[in-house]
């Protein structure tokens, strides 16, 4: 397995000033809910960041119009446990072929066409701004047929709960004023990945580290003077 690799606070500082251009990136979205995701736009870039429980199945929402691209993909959060882990996506739309249905979720879309992606293996992946690495799972890069509301399922084919992360859309779109949301973004994406106990940590050593520096300045200044 990887090392995960983890930004100390000082760095995570100085990537706050990386211009946000300079860097791939997705804007994220929290899927801290039940019921379906809207996907407000296909071309943006976007990550959704999911917990999937036991059994649970996720459905993911758009609107397109024919010939718009569609690309998504999957990836799994590199922690240990989750080496193998996969999951199966399908998409439902007008203008898809039919698929088997033994091989579909009991709740799904009905009367709309469907193709089916199961779990495979891609490259890994490294994001820079949250300094995380991820397992690659199965891409998604279609021309859509026709317009109309589509629908992407995502599940365990055996009900395993875990983690997995949803990107979408190529473009890099960011606004002057995600500069200052960027800390919530680093937080929560480390607390995705189990490293709220370790953030804490670190953040209490840096204060300490800090208010002992403050003491010692002012310790030296009203100290008396040696003769």
């Amino acid at each position: 397995m990887k090392n995960i690799k983890r930004t100390p606070f000082i760095l995570f500082l100085l990537i706050l000033l990386i211009p946000l251009s300079s860097a791939s990136a997705h804007r994220p979205i929290w899927g801290d809910h039940y019921g379906p995701i809207e996907i407000p736009d296909l071309r943006t870039s976007f990550a959704v960041y999911r917990n999937l429980d036991s059994g649970q199945i996720d459905v993911y929402t758009f609107e397109s119009e024919a010939g718009q691209d569609l690309h998504a993909g999957i990836q799994i959060p590199a922690v240990d446990g989750l080496q193998e882990y996969g999951v199966t996506a399908a998409l439902f739309g007008p203008g898809l072929p039919e698929a088997d249905s033994n091989t579909l979720p009991p709740d799904r879309p009905e009367d709309l066409g469907v193709l089916v992606f199961p779990s495979s293996v891609s490259a890994d992946f490294f994001e820079p701004f949250t300094q995380t690495t991820y397992w690659g799972r199965q891409q998604i890069d279609l021309v859509l047929p026709a317009d109309g509301a589509y629908y992407l399922l995502v599940w365990h084919p055996d009900g395993k709960p875990g983690k997995y992360v949803l990107d979408t859309g190529r473009a890099e779109v960011f606004e002057p004023a995600d500069l200052f949301r960027f800390p919530v973004w680093w937080l929560r994406v480390h607390i995705f990945f189990g490293h709220g106990l370790a953030l804490a940590l670190t953040g209490v050593l840096i204060a300490l580290a800090v208010l002992l520096v403050v003491i010692r300045k002012r310790t030296k200044k009203t100290s008396p003077a040696k003769e």
